[in-house]
């Protein structure tokens, strides 16, 4: 019907392991998936979105290089002669991008290995409890992230396993571990445990992969192999085999869990998200220092306390104040996370003028969902013969609501205060 997808042009433009990674994302028991296709003019790359008028047609004109290509369907000479758009899909674009991630934090993790062989002495796992705050994360997540990888898969739960080996490897390995660990990189009496930890990480990625993308967790592989096949972990019985394909799975022990600290680091990198999210937000420049105060009940300030220069790090700011009765700077552009409101002063930074109005379209929507509440619980009807819990909820929601208006109308009162 045109209305599909050849996996050959997958492959020849993204790779296989794009492919494969794309299908095991979109598995599922039952229900269909909707998969966006789109013609790729072979003159100038240009995307065309595939329709019931043109998906089978025999050529198209690109509108953006008006240049003619065929599609599968050509059977005229005339056609056969124009060059072949493939038909693809932005659903496969995300397994070639994580093979690209995972060829960078490999070359991250060889770049600092090189002054390791395979006669150097590694980690040993029986004092864990005594590595740095990182490392134990590091070996908590790849215990609970190994075993529930592991049902998913003998559960033929395909999607659920990719997703989640995709945001460990991008976002907590790549994103958060590996920059945890660069001041010990770049400390020769702590780079040889920071050094195996990463090797330790990688390696476990590769071996849960496998199953989803072969060929570019062999060819790592093999690259490892070079320096470091000699290399072995708790659960390989004997020295790793020269091919991933026949390599032990990971299982890692039960005993590395530690969910005190999982918590302690999923909060630490929850904050660095919304800061972040903030200075792309503003247009803040990537080297500027900005100033953060973060509101925090007790139980999070242990937590965050200890991270708190890892956030300065991370989030290329200033914590000034870390404290349940913290006080922001007036106009502060506000964000929560982790149970935190966080406060972000942007005084010398913030487009005032694009900042009030945004806040104000803010409130309006705030004020429509907090008068809805409102009628809606003033209704005797709905509160006598609606389920307690039902109404309870409703109200929840109202107090949540309205919490939320207050806090915003006064950072928009300390923004209409500073305008001269």
């Amino acid at each position: 019907k045109g209305n599909g997808v050849d996996p050959i042009d997958v492959i020849s433009l993204l790779g296989a392991d794009a492919l494969r990674f794309g299908m095991a994302t979109m598995a599922t028991e039952t229900q269909d998936v909707r998969m966006p296709v789109e013609f790729q003019c072979p003159t100038c790359a240009a995307r065309i979105d595939q329709t019931t008028q043109n998906r089978t047609k025999p050529k198209i004109l690109c509108s953006k290089c008006n240049e003619e290509f065929r599609t599968q369907w050509a059977t005229d000479e005339a056609d056969l002669a124009l060059p072949r758009g493939a038909a693809v899909s932005e659903r496969f674009e995300a397994g070639r991008n994580f093979s690209n991630k995972l060829w960078n934090a490999t070359r991250f993790v060889l770049m600092h290995l090189q002054d390791r062989s395979d006669s150097t002495p590694q980690a040993q796992f029986n004092d864990f409890r005594q590595f740095p705050l990182e490392d134990r994360w590091l070996l908590s997540r790849l215990s609970t992230v190994s075993a529930l990888v592991s049902d998913h898969i003998e559960h033929y739960h395909f999607a659920e396993a990719a997703r989640l080996l995709y945001a460990f490897a991008w976002d907590e390995f790549c994103s958060a571990y590996l920059e945890l660990c660069k001041p010990r990189l770049n400390n020769p009496e702590q780079k040889t445990q920071a050094a195996d930890m990463l090797l330790l990480g990688l390696d476990t990625i590769l071996r849960l992969l496998h199953p989803i993308m072969p060929f570019v967790t062999e060819e790592i592989w093999q690259n490892l192999a070079q320096d470091h096949r000699l290399r072995q972990y708790p659960w390989d019985k004997n020295t790793i085999p020269s091919s991933i394909m026949v390599a032990a799975w990971p299982r890692p022990p039960d005993g590395w869990q530690d969910p005190a600290t999982e918590t302690q680091i999923q909060a630490f990198l929850e904050i660095v998200g919304a800061i972040r999210e903030i200075r792309s937000r503003q247009n803040v420049p990537p080297r500027k220092t900005i100033d953060v105060t973060v509101v925090a009940a007790s139980q999070k300030q242990a937590l965050l306390t200890p991270m708190k220069s890892a956030i300065e790090a991370m989030a290329v700011c200033r914590v000034v104040d870390l404290a349940s009765d913290a006080q922001p700077a007036p106009g502060s552009a506000e964000i929560s996370a982790a149970d935190c409101d966080i406060f972000i002063d942007l005084a010398e930074l913030i487009d005032v003028d694009a900042e009030i109005m945004r806040l104000q379209r803010e409130l309006s929507k705030l004020d429509k969902v907090i008068n809805a509440k409102q009628a809606k619980l003033k209704n005797e009807k709905f509160v006598s013969h609606a389920p307690p819990a039902v109404v309870q909820k409703e109200r929840a929601q109202l107090a949540e609501f309205e919490a939320a208006r207050t806090k915003q109308g006064d950072i928009l009162a300390g923004l209409e205060a500073r305008k001269p």
